[in-house]
């Protein structure tokens, strides 16, 4: 793909402010169909072309049926950039080995399975359907990088 093709870029405003924040955490909220999900994807793309195959994201979801749409939606995004989705695994990964996984995250007891793993990004999809914060918080624990990939907790809701 040529490198001067734009396949996203952040809607102005909100959007465009949620891919530059800063900050470690992020809540990014707002109506339906407002470009919040559309944003977190983006995010990655932008993150993953700054630092490549050291950057490690995962998209939590409480059950996997939820995240159908935002899978489809990430299809525009990043099959057109090159990158490899395996069905399977429900994982992208770049020409250059950035990794997206989108996974399933019911209560705290999953979130002691990714526990040991080194993400750079985590993003919680519709922070308010998990009833407690222990899981959401045991996933900032995830969040390190040996390679000095800045790391960020996002989460988004209506």
């Amino acid at each position: 793909m040529d490198e001067e093709t734009v396949v996203w870029s952040p809607q102005g405003g909100p959007q465009h402010a949620f891919v530059n924040c800063p900050y470690f955490d992020v809540l990014f909220g707002g109506a339906r169909g407002g470009g919040k999900s559309d944003g977190c994807l983006g995010e990655f793309a932008l993150h993953a072309q700054e630092f490549g195959s050291a950057a490690r994201g995962v998209f939590m979801r409480r059950e996997m049926p939820q995240a159908d749409s935002l899978i489809d939606r990430s299809k525009d995004i990043f099959g057109p950039l090159g990158w490899e989705y395996g069905k399977q695994d429900r994982q992208w990964t770049s020409p250059d080995g950035a990794i997206l996984r989108f996974r399933p995250m019911e209560d705290d007891r999953d979130a002691e399975k990714y526990q040991g793993q080194d993400f750079t990004r985590v993003y919680l999809e519709e922070l308010t359907n998990w009833p407690s914060p222990r899981a959401p918080d045991k996933m900032k624990a995830t969040l390190r990088s040996a390679r000095g990939v800045w790391c960020a907790f996002r989460a988004r809701s209506e």
